[in-house]
């Protein structure tokens, strides 16, 4: 299948090459395979393609060529509910651990009921030959590729913590998508960080649709060598009084590549709501390619967006600084690459996460 995916909302001039993202000749994936831990207080089931449909109504923003090659696949789709009033602090925790030379998916919905709270954390990696895991993939070898779609729906003052963190090597294609629709007064936490792979292809799409709603999401990336990460973010304001953030801080180095696509859209209804995207980035090299498309749609008198983007090199002053105190000029640019990632994966609340990444980064 030829795909077409990370579509802009609202496009702009086709010779800039940023309007969407495209993969050719991508074969239908198999179910792939999770290792996965859920407290006792969360609900786990696992629903075949007959017995129940994942959640269409709940859209992503990787965009509907992902959703038609998921549909073709026989595999079903893994589903974790949270019962109203229960705040469990223990996260669910999801481990994926992928082969080189298979074609895998996984489909996962997320239910929060009213008043409930729930952290679910995803980590994406290369699998070692001791991993063993509880749902074996049955791809036939036909490239390393994985994809994993998240839908989310949170009901009245539910919380949601979404937590996903990838390291995989750079002949990976991966395709991670997450869709949320948010009752009134939902707080939904997104923390994403990327510290590899060959191609990376992400999308998010959060619904604000009642009042009160809102959005709190930061994304972290380290990209080196001929790495490549295409990202469309959007937060669709429709509820009144509706606030989005999202904050984005990287590091490209090599031929790295990374292009940005964050969407604040206020429409009708969203009286009242407010909406702030920043991006940081930070040019190791001088072949690195970075695009950023900070764009803010609105069809409502009274809300407030804003937006910027940083970018830039290391402050020759603070080279010469930490030069003259004998680091060397090498280690200062690790140094510093570390401490963006380090600044988000502080605002992990799970200490266990926290220590994958400082492993990762090791």
């Amino acid at each position: 299948m030829d795909m077409t995916v990370n579509r802009l909302p609202a496009p702009t001039w086709n010779w800039l090459h940023v309007n969407e993202g495209s993969l050719r000749g991508v074969s239908v994936p198999a179910r792939g395979p999770i290792e996965m831990e859920t407290p006792d207080t969360i609900s786990y089931s696992y629903y075949n393609k007959e017995e129940k449909e994942f959640p269409a109504d709940i859209p992503g923003a990787v965009g509907t060529d992902l959703d038609a090659l998921l549909e073709q696949s026989e595999a079903g789709f893994h589903s974790w509910e949270i019962a109203a009033g229960v705040k469990e602090s223990a996260p669910v925790r999801l481990h994926f651990s992928y082969e080189t030379g298979k074609s895998v998916q996984d489909r996962i919905a997320v239910h929060a009921c009213e008043n409930s709270e729930i952290t679910v954390i995803m980590d994406f990696c290369q699998a070692e030959a001791a991993d063993t895991v509880q749902t074996p993939a049955v791809a036939e070898p036909q490239g390393n590729f994985a994809a994993v779609q998240t839908k989310i729906c949170a009901e009245r003052g539910a919380k949601v913590h979404l937590v996903q963190i990838q390291k995989l090597p750079d002949d990976f294609t991966f395709l991670n998508d997450v869709g949320t629709s948010c009752a009134e007064n939902v707080q939904i936490e997104t923390t994403q960080i990327v510290l590899g792979g060959g191609e990376t292809y992400m999308g998010m799409r959060t619904g604000l649709r009642a009042k009160a709603s809102s959005l709190a999401s930061r994304i972290g990336y380290l990209l080196d060598k001929k790495e490549s990460l295409d990202m469309n973010y959007l937060a669709a304001h429709t509820g009144a009084k509706t606030t989005s953030r999202m904050d984005v801080s990287g590091v490209l180095r090599g031929e790295s590549k990374k292009l940005f696509r964050g969407t604040i859209d206020f429409r009708n209804g969203s009286v009242g709501a407010k909406g702030d995207e920043k991006e940081d980035v930070l040019l190791f090299s001088e072949g690195v390619v970075n695009r950023t498309i900070p764009l803010i749609l609105c069809e409502e008198e009274d809300v407030e967006g804003n937006h910027g983007a940083t970018i830039g090199r290391l402050d020759e002053a603070l080279l010469f600084y930490l030069a003259s105190r004998g680091i060397e000029e090498q280690e200062i640019y690790e140094m510093m690459a570390r401490a963006r990632i380090d600044a988000i994966c502080s605002e992990i609340r799970d200490e266990k996460t926290r220590e994958l990444v400082q492993g990762y980064l090791a």
